[in-house]
């Protein structure tokens, strides 16, 4: 099997949950049937977010750090456990030497597959911004229903204010809303578009038809390093 190879610490509980969606959905009765994964939890990354808005300094230098260490190490191909830093994989590509699997593309062709015409995106302030995720979607024929700008802020707010900082009782009364308001709209399903998204609905008990962009790019990953799916 391949090594996999993960650019991580953006925030750490995503890089941990994107690492145990990949061990808990491989086909594996004993450990030398799992794959081997390498981890660079990269914590010194800049925030993502904070960039694309002008307010902080770019993470592409530390993210091919990451890279190159991985590399080093023997990763086969890469994938980044951040939705948001995605949007600087163009300025990342020509500099590696292994392949990138992309969370944006891979999450794209399942909305697709499934077909779904109308999906919501639950996405960090950054990622929305980017126009990462409408690009990928329109592309693949399927209309996106983006949060207004008090909704995005308690979307974001849940992201840095309850995951990031590892608060257990956070109040998500007002994503809640935003996500009664966009299903009103007419979307069949929310994507979470930031890793840390996943994270918050298990922590939270968050109700809703979600598409966890997570869970698609490690069911990916299992299949690009060889190995099957859990049935």
């Amino acid at each position: 099997m391949k090594t996999i190879g993960i650019i991580g610490g953006m925030g750490p509980m995503a890089t941990v949950d994107l690492m145990e969606k990949i061990i808990q959905e491989t086909d594996a009765h004993e450990d030398q049937e799992h794959i081997p994964i390498l981890v660079d939890n990269n914590t010194r990354i800049p925030d993502r977010t904070a960039a694309i808005l002008g307010r902080g300094e770019s993470p592409v230098p530390e993210l091919l750090r990451s890279a190159k260490r991985l590399t080093e190490a023997g990763a086969d191909f890469l994938i980044m456990g951040c939705n948001t830093a995605h949007y600087f994989l163009p300025a990342m590509l020509p500099h590696l030497t292994v392949p990138f699997l992309s969370i944006i593309d891979t999450a794209a062709r399942f909305c697709q597959s499934q077909g779904f015409h109308k999906i919501g995106l639950l996405a960090s302030a950054g990622t929305c911004k980017s126009g990462i995720y409408q690009k990928a979607l329109q592309k693949a024929g399927i209309s996106v229903l983006m949060p207004g700008r008090e909704q995005e802020s308690a979307i974001h707010n849940m992201i840095y204010e309850g995951v990031k900082a590892g608060k257990e009782n956070y109040d998500t009364a007002a994503v809640e809303c935003a996500l009664a308001s966009i299903k009103a709209d007419g979307a069949e399903a929310f994507l979470l578009g930031c890793t840390e998204i996943p994270v918050a609905v298990r922590m939270y008990h968050i109700k809703g038809n979600f598409i966890d962009a997570t869970d698609v790019l490690a069911k990916e990953a299992i299949r690009l390093a060889g190995a099957a799916i859990r049935a």
